[in-house]
């Protein structure tokens, strides 16, 4: 009986892990694995850089493999012990039917059940299909070989599929290291951009502080002068005043003439000018937001104020003085020019601009759809409730929990939303020249809709399309 174990497990330990049959011209690999040469040389045949073992996803290096002789003369001598068991068994006899101890020579092919001829007679297999059992044999054989090609096939697709995904996994760290390098580069460039850049604003006051220091050290030295120049004159003043009558008034026109022509000199006034700098703007990190993250957004109009005109296409709104007639909506806001987009976000980054010309008063961002709810309160108390940019009464204003009053360069003819929902930041760009204006940063638990304040001016607020 142990001989038989023995056997069994060498059959299992001489069968190749990609077809599951005997080894057929045995090799082995770098891990030193073993498989049949055909087997594993289909197996990497789409390979070029890395060879994956079947079996430890070990990676090797180069696709060479070894002869392995000695395994492929056991694999001979353990068919050839099956062999001889098989014979043995078959010598051993034929087993006896345990109900009528006769030879079981049948099988019912309904019952997929041993007979023998006692067991046909009647009630137990009447009306069953039954056979001789090597008839039966042979053909639930050759059913048994029917499924062996169907698994080996799907035992290669499934082979076929795990390299795939190694080879994705492989792809996929080389584009994250591709990536790193190149933001690498661009920080690289931008920090010698921003160097370069001070070292010129550094440069120019330089030089411009060298040039008031040398014109505030000349008129320091005309005053100088002209100090000197009126002590001499205060001393032939009083030399003057104290000489006989005749002989002060002798020159005296010539003392006025000296005195009158004396003009102090002017103060030299200076101002530092302003300086400006300009750094690389993140035109390129901007447009990659723009074409992987641009989302079209429509209006509502639905939620739009009664004096709001929405346009056919949705995608501009204008104040009007008459009130619209419109159908009653919980999500219409009543006290403020108000509307919302169409699309709510509780999830990805998405990015968006508004034209806003030179409209002036409004405010763009983002807001919670349950401020829709809360139609009836007025802008001031929806800080918490938005995140936005606004113009109101001439001054720029971050809206938020902590309003933040902006310095602009220029004024904003258009304004780029990006809103990154799991980071928890909505930021602003001018697109101008593409500069940042200002970012928040928070943490969202809602569904986040567009929101667009128009003011009561009668100047169109324009959500710009996509056209690709």
């Amino acid at each position: 009986m142990a001989g038989e174990e023995a056997v069994e497990k060498l059959l299992t330990e001489i069968n190749c892990p990609i077809c599951l049959d005997n080894l057929r011209d045995p090799v082995t690999i770098e891990c030193r694995h073993n498989f049949c040469r055909s087997c594993i040389q289909q197996s990497w045949a789409d390979l070029q850089a890395i060879f994956p073992c079947p079996v430890c996803r070990h990676p090797c290096q180069d696709s060479h493999t070894w002869s392995n002789t000695q395994l492929g003369m056991m694999v001979d001598t353990v068919k050839l012990l099956q062999i001889t068991k098989d014979k043995r068994k078959q010598q051993e006899g034929r087993r006896l039917c345990e109900k009528h101890n006769q030879a079981l020579t049948l099988f019912c092919e309904e019952d997929l059940q041993l007979l023998c001829a006692l067991c046909t007679q009647p009630p137990d297999h009447q009306g069953h299909q039954v056979r001789p059992i090597e008839e039966a044999a042979s053909h639930h054989r050759q059913r048994l070989s029917s499924y062996i090609g169907p698994l080996k096939k799907q035992m290669a697709d499934l082979q076929k599929l795990l390299d795939t995904q190694g080879r994705r996994l492989s792809e996929l760290r080389q584009k994250a290291e591709n990536r790193r390098e190149k933001l690498a580069s661009e920080f690289e460039q931008l920090i010698e951009s921003v160097e370069c850049e001070e070292q010129a604003v550094i440069s120019r006051i330089t030089a411009e502080e060298k040039h008031i220091l040398r014109n505030l050290s000349a008129n320091k030295a005309a005053f100088s002068d002209y100090i000197s120049k009126l002590k001499v004159l205060l001393k032939e003043l009083a030399e003057k005043s104290v000489m006989s009558d005749v002989k002060m008034m002798m020159n005296i026109k010539g003392v006025f003439h000296h005195f009158e022509k004396l003009q102090p000199p002017a103060v030299y006034q200076f101002k530092y000018k302003r300086e400006e700098f300009s750094l690389p703007p993140q035109c390129s990190a901007l447009q990659k937001i723009i074409q992987r993250f641009r989302e079209e957004v429509f209006l509502d109009p639905e939620s739009a104020h009664p004096n709001l005109l929405v346009s056919k296409d949705r995608k501009s709104v204008t104040f009007v003085k008459k009130k619209q007639r419109v159908q009653w909506n919980p999500k219409r806001f009543m006290v403020d020019p108000v509307v919302l987009g169409t699309k709510g976000f509780d999830c990805g980054r998405h990015y968006w601009e508004v034209q806003v010309n030179d409209k002036p008063e409004w405010a763009v961002g983002v807001c919670k759809d349950s401020l829709s709810k809360e139609r009836k309160q007025p802008l001031l108390r929806q800080k918490n409730r938005c995140w936005m940019i606004q113009l109101l009464d001439g001054d720029y204003v971050a809206g938020g929990s902590a309003p933040v009053t902006l310095v602009l360069k220029e004024m904003p003819r258009g304004i780029g939303i990006y809103l990154d929902y799991e980071l928890g930041q909505v930021s602003f760009y001018s697109l101008n020249d593409m500069s940042h204006i200002h970012s928040f940063r928070d943490t969202f638990s809602e569904v986040l809709k567009p929101y667009f304040y128009i003011g009561c001016d009668p100047k169109p607020l324009t959500v710009r399309a996509f056209r690709d």
